[in-house]
C-alpha cells in the first residue's frame, strides 16, 4: 500500500532549432498519457531564465495547479514558443504514479551571438533547478516533502534539412555546453520526411560527429553491460554448439565431454553470484534502445482532423496520399520506444545519474569558488593591513621620530600582519 501511493518525480525539456516541431511532440506525448483525474495537469509560464536570482528564495516544491492554460496547451490551437513553460501532469504509468513536467523552450533562432545568450538562459535555469536543491540540503530542518525540481533529461531536436548530414556547427556548440549539465538525449524532428536508407545515414552522421567533438549523450547500454550481453550472447552460442556436439556422439563420448568441462564451470562459479541481477531480456532491451540513438520522431497532425487507421481505430498519427502513419508504430517511428524509455525503464537511472553525477558537480564547482573567493579576500585583507602599516612606518620616518620607536613601529607591523595570518581558513590546511 505504501508503494502505491509513492509519486516520483520526472522533469524533461526539449531544445533545438526553431520550427522542428518540440512543442507537437510536448502535445503528441500528452495524448498518450493517463491521467490521473480529468483536471490533472498544470501550466507555468516560466520567467526568463536571465531574470533568475542568483540565490533562490522561492519556496521548494511549488507546482502550478491544475488550470484552464494546460488543456489549451496540449489540445487547443498550436502556436509558437516565444517563451519558457513548465506543464506539470499528473499521470498514472505502468500502476506507478508520476508527477511528469514538461520544460518547452522557445528554439535557437538567430545569428551565433543570440544563440549563444538563448544556450546561456537554459543553463542558468538548469543551476537554478541545482540551487534549489543545494537550498534544500543546508537547511537544518528539511522538507520531507520537497520535490525534485531538477531537469532529468534535455531532448535535443536536430534538423536534417540542413546542407550536411549529422551535426551542424551551432548543434556541436550547443551540445557542448548542455551536455555538462543534463543528461541529453538527441532526436531527429520530422522522420516522416526520411526514408529508411537516409534516416540510417543520418543517424550514423551524428553520431560520428559526437564522437569527434566528444559530446556525450546518454547511454542507454553502458560500455560495461555491453561487454557483458556480449558475453552472454557468446555463452549461448557455445552451448547451443555443445548441444549440436552433444547430438552427433556416441555413448561413451557423453562422459569424456563433462570432465573436459569441469574445470571451466569451477572458473566460472565465482562470477555466479554477481549474475544475478543480469537478465538477457534487460539486456537485450537497452541494447535495443542504444541502437535507436539518436531517435526519430513524428509528431501527430495538428489541424484537428481525426487520424483512424484500417480497423477504425482512432489514432494518434498523419494521414498521407500513399497511407496512414502511426506516431506510436515503432515501424513508423521511435516515439514509443522513447516513451518507454522515458517514463518507465530508464526513469530512475535518469534521475540517479541527475543527482549522483550532474548535481554533485555542479555542487562541487559551486563550493569549490566560495572557498577560492574567501581565500581571494583574506589575501586582499592581509595585503590591505601590510600596505597601511608601511605607510604608517613612512610617515613617522618623515616626521624625526627615534631609531628605537621606529623599530617598535616595526614590530608591531609584523606582529599585526601575523596575527591576521594566524587566523587561517579550512583551505590552508
Amino acid at each position: 500500500m505504501r508503494r502505491k501511493n509513492l509519486v516520483s518525480e520526472l522533469n524533461l525539456m526539449v531544445a533545438g532549432f526553431s520550427g522542428l516541431g518540440k512543442t507537437s511532440f510536448i502535445r503528441t506525448l500528452h495524448g498518450t498519457l493517463k491521467h490521473r483525474n480529468s483536471a490533472a495537469g498544470g501550466l507555468k509560464n516560466k520567467a526568463s531564465a536571465a531574470n533568475v536570482p542568483d540565490s533562490p528564495s522561492s519556496p521548494t516544491g511549488s507546482r502550478p495547479n491544475g488550470t484552464r492554460e494546460s488543456i489549451s496547451y496540449a489540445t487547443g490551437e498550436l502556436n509558437r514558443t516565444s517563451a519558457s513553460f513548465e506543464a506539470f501532469f499528473e499521470i498514472d504509468e505502468g500502476n506507478e504514479k508520476i508527477n511528469l513536467t514538461l520544460v518547452d523552450t522557445p528554439g535557437f533562432v538567430g545569428s551565433d551571438e543570440v544563440i549563444d545568450v538563448h544556450c546561456e538562459e537554459i543553463l542558468r535555469y538548469l543551476e537554478y533547478q541545482f540551487d534549489l536543491t543545494l537550498a534544500e540540503e543546508r537547511k537544518v530542518r528539511r522538507n520531507p516533502k520537497a520535490i525534485d525540481n531538477q531537469i532529468h533529461a534535455c531532448l535535443y531536436f536536430i534538423d536534417h534539412t540542413g546542407p550536411r548530414h549529422g551535426l551542424s556547427d551551432a548543434d556541436i556548440r550547443i551540445l557542448k555546453r548542455l551536455g555538462t549539465r543534463v543528461n541529453l538525449i538527441p532526436v531527429i524532428a520530422r522522420g516522416d520526411t526520411l526514408t529508411r536508407a537516409q534516416t540510417k545515414r543520418m543517424k550514423e552522421a551524428i553520431l560520428k560527429d559526437a564522437a569527434e567533438h566528444e559530446i556525450q549523450f546518454f547511454q542507454f547500454l553502458s560500455p560495461k553491460l555491453a561487454k557483458k550481453l556480449q558475453q552472454q550472447n557468446g555463452q549461448a552460442q557455445e552451448e547451443n554448439q555443445k548441444k549440436k556436439r552433444t547430438s552427433r556422439m556416441g555413448p561413451g563420448d557423453d562422459e569424456e565431454e563433462k570432465e573436459g568441462e569441469e574445470g571451466e564451470d569451477d572458473e566460472e562459479e565465482e562470477d555466479d553470484d554477481d549474475d544475478d541481477d543480469w537478465d538477457p531480456e534487460y539486456l537485450e532491451e537497452k541494447a535495443h534502445l542504444q541502437s535507436l540513438v539518436p531517435f526519430t520522431l513524428i509528431a501527430q497532425e495538428e489541424d484537428g482532423v481525426e487520424i483512424r487507421d484500417e480497423s477504425g481505430k482512432l489514432i494518434q498519427g498523419r494521414e498521407f496520399p500513399w497511407g496512414i502513419l502511426n506516431c506510436l508504430d515503432s515501424n513508423h517511428c521511435d516515439l514509443a520506444n522513447l516513451r518507454s524509455a522515458l517514463l518507465s525503464s530508464h526513469r530512475q537511472e535518469l534521475k540517479e545519474i541527475t543527482y549522483g553525477f550532474f548535481y554533485e558537480k555542479y555542487r562541487t564547482e559551486k563550493l569549490l569558488a566560495r572557498t577560492k573567493s574567501q581565500h581571494i579576500a583574506l589575501q586582499q585583507q592581509q595585503q590591505l593591513q601590510q600596505q597601511q602599516q608601511q605607510q604608517q612606518q613612512l610617515k613617522s620616518g618623515h616626521g624625526g621620530a627615534a631609531t628605537a620607536p621606529l623599530h617598535l613601529n616595526g614590530k608591531g607591523g609584523i606582529l599585526s600582519v601575523g596575527s591576521a595570518g594566524a587566523i587561517a581558513g579550512p583551505w590552508e590546511e
